[in-house]
């Protein structure tokens, strides 16, 4: 009897799970917005500077950032985010796409790769399946952000995935053990090839010291010598299985952090929203990077 009234009392306190919906005109705007006042404050006089507009114009630049927040945020269509904030679609589509361009041009200031004088800080130990002592600085991971399948594009951008069969773009991030993200690739390729077609992080593997490495799973296999990966398969000895328990251990901050931003920002989500990329995927990989840029500034509640 005891048992069975505890369990009454805690299926009482217990609520239903919130299920954040896509934009909409019942709820009050800053509920979308992710950012506090003054966060808010701080990022729209960043983006009112990068504008060199005048004063008078200071309450449209709020207004620009307050509709790319919902619309990152909230999900959904060009209209609904227009119907939320009672803006025409032009006006919405036009909102976003200046906005994106800001967040492109502050990115090198918030995503960028560590460099010497962080390395101490970052690397973590990791003993490879050989037995000797690796400095783990990066972890790479890849996830699909759902888009619209852009003009002539056929099958180009479409994976086949099970449960993820849609239009996407590939986003590789590299993030460090705070949950920080310090590169970020967007493609339409296997995870591997995504990677090996940035310029950037191939040259920055190049001048990696040889005692510091890139953690990722079996998908980066011969990318970079560099570059560690876990083993998959059957017939795994002992040491592989070993190396496997370890290095998942030290690898879960990347997928920490991208949920942690799928969680904050819906457009990352594989939800009923997507992207739209009917001429090109070129503002989404925009919007992935911006997502990026917020969450390394305010939102990662894993550092």
């Amino acid at each position: 009897m005891m048992f069975e009234a505890f369990f009454q009392v805690l299926a009482l306190e217990r609520a239903d799970n919130y299920v954040r919906q896509a934009a909409n005109s019942t709820e009050p705007k800053e509920h979308h917005m992710r950012l506090t006042a003054d966060q808010l404050e701080e990022v729209v006089d960043e983006f009112h500077t990068w504008r060199d507009r005048g004063k008078a114009r200071y309450v449209t630049s709020k207004e620009m950032i307050e509709t790319f927040l919902h619309y990152l945020a909230s999900g959904g269509y060009y209209r609904q985010v227009g119907f939320a904030l009672g803006k025409a679609k032009p006006t919405v589509i036009a909102n976003l796409r200046i906005v994106a361009d800001f967040c492109m041009a502050i990115a090198p200031q918030h995503v960028f790769l560590p460099q010497a004088d962080e390395f101490d800080e970052l690397s973590q130990e990791l003993m490879d399946v050989d037995g000797n002592i690796q400095r783990v600085l990066l972890f790479i991971d890849g996830v699909i952000i759902k888009i619209q399948r852009p003009d002539h594009a056929g099958n180009a951008y479409f994976c086949g995935r099970n449960g993820k069969s849609c239009d996407s773009i590939n986003v590789q991030y590299l993030v460090d053990k705070y949950g920080r993200i310090r590169h970020v690739i967007s493609g339409a390729t296997h995870d591997k090839t995504a990677a090996e077609w940035s310029v950037e992080l191939m040259n920055y593997l190049n001048q990696l010291p040889q005692d510091y490495a890139v953690l990722g799973d079996p998908a980066y296999r011969n990318l970079h010598n560099r570059v560690m990966h876990t083993f998959t398969g059957n017939g795994l000895n002992a040491g592989q299985l070993a190396f496997n328990d370890r290095a998942r251990r030290l690898r879960q901050i990347v997928e920490r952090s991208i949920g942690a931003t799928e969680l904050k920002w819906r457009m990352d989500q594989l939800k009923e929203n997507r992207l739209p990329a009917k001429y090109g995927p070129l503002f989404a990989a925009q919007c992935t990077v911006a997502i990026c840029v917020l969450h390394n500034r305010y939102t990662n509640f894993l550092a």
